[in-house]
């Protein structure tokens, strides 16, 4: 009977190496890296075949993914965004079988309906459900306290301590140290060295509250970059930051104790916060009646309630389908 010699790679060991390869080429190699890998390619059969192999995994993921966002745009930029991300970050293959999975549970219908932050689960390293608040702890000893239906990604690196906040809302408890602590978040990064701080994510780019200390808030257009004091908060995204705002902390960051609290709030905005509290989806069927202004303050453990006293503050009407999709409409 044969044995197999100790220092011969194994198949799966193999099949790591060229996910590892897939993962360097997939992200701009060097053309000394490409000549490396033409190497080890050609150095064995095997390396050739489970190259292959992985590849048309790659490829059978990515098409589908291409095809479905060309129908379904809004409801799955998230999608074409994690194969973006998914190019660069470890655990690839996992990933992408998971992807795979959760592409056929989407064509089968309920997906948009009950897990429409799937593909951003997948991608995070710390997330919460529905109704679910969670602190998590940090790798440098700082906190985030995560909102309902929130999702947050760990990209520390040398020389700076880096998450990214991808969907939802997070308060942030960072310690004092000379290495930056960035959060990033809709085309924007709040960046500090140590303080307490919100960030919530909104339709069009994001909030940042701050309850102690400095953060800067910056935007792709330096021009519009921001300072805030505690107690001040700034609205940031793509199109740049906007005016620094002083507001009442206890309402701002009012969340962390179950209650939103609004004034002059979009109605969108507020069903969208109201909706990380509840199964299903709430669609609103015109733009005038998501962009109507709307102020109160509505308890999060009752969203059926929280519902009704919006509708009797703005007049809409509000039909429910088998309790998964909420519709509001004039």
């Amino acid at each position: 009977m044969s044995s197999q010699d100790p220092t011969e790679p194994t198949e799966t060991d193999v099949r790591k190496e060229a996910r590892q390869w897939l993962v360097r080429l997939l992200d701009s190699p060097t053309d000394a890296q490409r000549e490396r890998f033409e190497r080890w390619r050609k150095a064995d059969a095997a390396h050739d075949e489970a190259f292959r192999k992985v590849e048309a995994v790659w490829r059978a993921t990515g098409k589908p993914g291409e095809r479905l966002a060309a129908r379904e745009a809004d409801e799955l930029a998230v999608y074409l965004d994690a194969m973006d991300r998914l190019k660069g970050q470890r655990g690839t293959l996992r990933r992408l079988t998971a992807l795979c999975l959760a592409l056929a549970l989407l064509l089968a219908g309920g997906i948009w309906l009950e897990r429409p932050g799937l593909f951003q689960n997948m991608l995070a390293d710390f997330k919460t459900e529905r109704g679910e608040r969670r602190l998590v702890n940090l790798p440098d000893g700082s906190t985030a306290l995560l909102d309902a239906d929130s999702a947050l990604a760990e990209e520390y690196r040398d020389g700076e301590r880096r998450v990214r906040l991808m969907r939802g809302a997070a308060f942030f408890d960072v310690v004092s140290s000379p290495v930056p602590f960035v959060v990033a978040a809709s085309g924007g990064e709040v960046r500090v060295l140590g303080t307490r701080f919100d960030v919530h994510l909104l339709d069009d780019g994001g909030l940042v509250t701050l309850e102690r200390g400095r953060v800067a808030v910056r935007s792709g257009r330096a021009a519009d970059d921001a300072v805030l004091e505690a107690g001040q908060q700034v609205r940031f995204g793509p199109a740049g930051v906007g005016p620094v705002t002083r507001v009442d902390l206890e309402e701002a960051l009012a969340w962390r104790n179950g209650r939103l609290v609004f004034y002059r709030a979009r109605l969108a905005e507020v069903v969208r916060e109201i909706e990380r509290y509840r199964r299903g989806r709430i669609v609103i069927a015109t733009t005038e009646l998501a962009g109507e202004l709307v102020t109160g303050s509505l308890s999060l453990a009752d969203t059926d309630a929280a519902l009704n006293s919006l509708q009797a503050s703005v007049g809409f009407r509000m039909n429910t389908v088998a309790g998964r999709l909420t519709v509001i409409g004039p």
